[in-house]
Parts: C-alpha cells; sequence; structure tokens
C-alpha cells in the first residue's frame, strides 16, 4: 500500500510536501517513533506523559516519509516527509491501522469481554475450549497477548489501535479463525477498539474500578456501554451481532440499552435467564452445578473454586453453543479438561496442611465475594493478605476493600501492591476500618508480608493473597519490578516446611 492509499480514507487532512513521496510505498505504520524503518509512517500521538509530535525531527532521520500530525510542523520538514495534518491523530490511528493491516477483525471470529471482574477467566475459558475443540485462537487480555502458540507479554490489557490491529494480522498470518479479546473501559472510552469488527460481545460486572478516570460509575458504564454500542446493526454470515448480558448484575439493562445485538443472559438468581445456574456445590476445588438451558438440565463439573466462577463459565458457555454453535454437551465435557487461569483463584499446594489461594480480586465487590466464599469453606482461620494497586489513583476505593477484608477474615495483612509513589503506610492507613477487634499487621514488603502470612498459618487455616494475581510485577515509585505472586507464595511455604523438619 503506498502514501495516496492509505491516506485517502482520511476525509479531513491537510497534506503537504514532495508529490513524488504519495508514490512510495508505506513499509510499516508506527506511533512510537522507536519503531520507526525507513519508509515507515509515523502518527505523532499527544499522549499522558508524552507528546510525539516532540520528535518529528528524530522520526525523519530515523526514516518515516509519511509523518500524520494534529499540529502545524515546521517548514523544514516539508522537503523531506508527506505531512498530513488532521484534527485528531488518535482518531485517525485507528482507521489507519485498520487499513494498513488489511482490515483483519472481518476476516476473525471476534469475541470481546467487559467488566470489572472476570474478564481474564471468562476470556481464557472461551479460548482454552476453542483449543482443546481444534480451533486455534488469538488472545488478547490481562495476562498476555497470544497468536495461536506464540505468546507476547501484554502491555496493557486492550493496546493501542496500531498494536491492536497488527496483533490481528498476525493472527490471521497463523492461521487463527478465533480472536478473544478483553476490553477494558480505558480502551472503550479512548477509542482503542474503534475499526474492530467485533461479533459477539460480553458484558461480566460494574463495580467501583478506575473512578480516578472516568469520575464516577455513570461514566464507567457509559465507557462500559461502548462495546455494546459498537456491535453495529447487520447480519454477518446470516447471523445476528450477539450481547451476553449478566442478569444478577445492576447495570445490566444499560448495556442492553445500548445495542441492537440479539440478547442472551446468564444467572445464577433469575431462572428466567437464557442459562440459568442451580444446585452450585462446592468441594474439593471444584464446583458442580446444574445448568437450565433451553428447557433442559445440563449437569457440569468446573474444575475451579470460587461460586462466582460458574457466573463467568455461563457466559463462556453461552457464546460457544450460540455464537460457535458447539452442542452443550461439547462444551460441558471440555470445561472439565480446563487448567484454570494463572492468579485466579489458584490454589498453590506445597503439601502443607493449609489452603494458600492467590487471585486477583482488586475491588471491593471482588474481594467481598472471593471471601465469602472462601470463609463459608474454611475449617479453621481465614486468613487475607492484600494492598490496594491505586497508588497515586482512586484513593477512595480503599475503605470499601478494607470493609470488606476485616468483615470476612480473622487476620489481615496489609501490605504494598502498585503503590507507585504514594507511601504504603499511607495506603494500608487509609484501608483500615475506624473500629475493628480483628487482629491484623501492616508489613510494607510485600514478599516479607507473604512470608509473615504463610507462618502464620495453621493447619485447616486458609489464607488469601489477594490483588496481584498472575501480574508478572509490582510498580514502586516510577520503576517496574518483576514479581510473581504465585513463585513467591510457593518459595514461602517451602521455607516454612523446610524450617520444620526434624
Amino acid at each position: 500500500m503506498n502514501q495516496k492509499e492509505l491516506i485517502d480514507y482520511i476525509l479531513d487532512k491537510q497534506v503537504q510536501g514532495p508529490a513524488h513521496l504519495l508514490n512510495n510505498t508505506v513499509t510499516k505504520l508506527v506511533n512510537d517513533h522507536r519503531e520507526i524503518i525507513p519508509g515507515a509512517c509515523y502518527v505523532a500521538i499527544k499522549g499522558e506523559n508524552f507528546d510525539g509530535h516532540q520528535v518529528l525531527e528524530q522520526a525523519i532521520e530515523l526514516g518515516a516519509e509519511l509523518i500524520v500530525v494534529e499540529e502545524e510542523v515546521s517548514p523544514k520538514f516539508l522537503d523531506q516527509a508527506t505531512v498530513v495534518r488532521v484534527p485528531s491523530t488518535y482518531r485517525t490511528q485507528a482507521l489507519l491501522a485498520n487499513l494498513y493491516y488489511g482490515q483483519p477483525s472481518t476476516q476473525l471470529n471476534l469475541v470481546a469481554i467487559t467488566g470489572t471482574n472476570g474478564k481474564t477467566t471468562t476470556s481464557s475459558m472461551i479460548s482454552d475450549l476453542l483449543e482443546l475443540l481444534e480451533r486455534p485462537t488469538g488472545l488478547i487480555g490481562t495476562l498476555h497477548y497470544k497468536v495461536a502458540d506464540q505468546l507476547y507479554p501484554a502491555v496493557n490489557t486492550t493496546p493501542n489501535a496500531v498494536h491492536l490491529q497488527r496483533l490481528f494480522r498476525q493472527m490471521l498470518d497463523q492461521g487463527c479463525q478465533d480472536a478473544i479479546i478483553e476490553a477494558s473501559s480505558h480502551a472503550l472510552e479512548l477509542g482503542r477498539l474503534w475499526y474492530t469488527d467485533v461479533d459477539c460481545a460480553i458484558y461480566t460486572n460494574l463495580t467501583r474500578e478506575h473512578l480516578d478516570f472516568h469520575q464516577d460509575m455513570d461514566h464507567y458504564a457509559m465507557a462500559k456501554s461502548l462495546l455494546f454500542s459498537q456491535l453495529g446493526q447487520r447480519l454477518v454470515n446470516g447471523r445476528p451481532r450477539i450481547a451476553i448480558l449478566n442478569k444478577d448484575d445492576s447495570y445490566w439493562r444499560r448495556m442492553l440499552r445500548a445495542t441492537s445485538a440479539e440478547i442472551l443472559t446468564y444467572s445464577l438468581e433469575d431462572p428466567t435467564a437464557t442459562a440459568y445456574a442451580h444446585s452450585i456445590e462446592e468441594s474439593d476445588n471444584q464446583l458442580t452445578f446444574s445448568i437450565r438451558y433451553q428447557d433442559h438440565d445440563y449437569t457440569c463439573l468446573l474444575p475451579m473454586i470460587g461460586i462466582y466462577n460458574v457466573s463467568n463459565f455461563l457466559a463462556a458457555f453461552l457464546c460457544l453453543t450460540n455464537y460457535y454453535h458447539f452442542q452443550p454437551e461439547q462444551v460441558i465435557q471440555a470445561i472439565q479438561s480446563f487448567k484454570g487461569v494463572t492468579g485466579r483463584m489458584q490454589v498453590v499446594d506445597q503439601g502443607q496442611d493449609f489452603l494458600a489461594v492467590v487471585d486477583f480480586a482488586h475491588t471491593a465487590d471482588a474481594v467481598d465475594k472471593v471471601l465469602e466464599d472462601l470463609k463459608n469453606h474454611t475449617q479453621g482461620r481465614l486468613i487475607s493478605m492484600m494492598g490496594h494497586s491505586g497508588g497515586n489513583r482512586d484513593s477512595g476505593a480503599r475503605p470499601g476493600i478494607g470493609e470488606a477484608l476485616f468483615k470476612w477474615s480473622d487476620y489481615v495483612v496489609l501490605t504494598a501492591d502498585n503503590p507507585r509513589n504514594e507511601s504504603v503506610l499511607h495506603i494500608c492507613q487509609e484501608m483500615l476500618p475506624e473500629q475493628t477487634k480483628k487482629s491484623y499487621q501492616i508489613i510494607e514488603d510485600r514478599k516479607e508480608a507473604i512470608q509473615f502470612a504463610v507462618d502464620l498459618a495453621q493447619a485447616g487455616d486458609t489464607i488469601l493473597f489477594a490483588g496481584k494475581g498472575g501480574e508478572p510485577y509490582q510498580i514502586i515509585g516510577d520503576q517496574s519490578l518483576a514479581f510473581d505472586e504465585v513463585a513467591e507464595v510457593r518459595q514461602a511455604i517451602q521455607k516454612r516446611i523446610e524450617r520444620n523438619l526434624p
């Protein structure tokens, strides 16, 4: 694709520069000047911490021949590159990425999951079950990006439009038919999914999070609803677009009103939902329950703990049966081989006489549900260890998280999560209830806190290590430091076992 073919689709633009360059092939599309190669198109983005317009001279020196800007540029650049000025480079990059990579999302079966909690588990269930049912997939989410068998580290839950469309192209090139993506509220609000053709959208739930960005719950809900309003109106291959909604969440009607797609619902409470789970029992690190679907009851075994994971499975079940057209029996059989998700209700078993669980729960609602579930199945004490990942962010969430911790736990260890430049002690103090009879300890170093919690446990106790889950880092100050919660917990348990050896 040459320059003229690429920029012809931009309607509101001013084009300057040598006319002959318009016939040159665009070798790469980038919004990061460090990725420029000779002949590339560089889109200058005004970010939160960096303005791409500041490095235009470097971009041209590195070989960019097409530059997209939203500010007037120095005349000296006009002899060296085609300069396209647009009202918003952020909007324009989504259009250009879609075109440059050949409109890849229109050639994929694309499922997007949004919600505060459950996105990663639900997307992993769908992706893993598709693989088990012999359909290689792509996956974009919090833990990693997957293209067939290749894994890449996740920079954001949902990457920017250029990176996203590039990943879709790679998926097609590697033979993937399907793409499963987590759609974060930031991504929806900022337009990272513009020109992404979603076929099936799933809504899990909405609880307080990211209000430093969204300001209030109404704006947060609006951001989530954008996924459903962007589903489109037309049939694709003779089939309507599908919206799968959690009927147990109070915001589900907000998503319903936002879309013209066909609606499917799931519930643990409402028997009128499309898929209704009942008779739920939890034992031996697994869940058994019945699904009422199309006037038939199906018995299901889910090799996970956490009753809310039944809800996540119902969303996956509806997607696989209605969008992918697998039989209910196929899906229920396949889920028995599901290996779980790193850092999502993950049991760490080193042969110890207490239960150790690592989970990503980091909102008040998620912590409340996880701890209630664990409390109901704990013979001894319930010990919880957690910090707040919102350093320099939504401090208003801390009292609610602390309330959930002290409501269910017998002992609470407060520690660092992603404190950034905020005092860990200050964060922990804001999580403390005004009055509590529960025992607690503040240990600022998370590794030390893990060892303390492990050493505190007695036979029959349960420890929940909450907040980090499968995140591979801690953000302390301005540094992102490697940190593997599961590995740290495993090591702490092993140290305890070795110390107790005769």
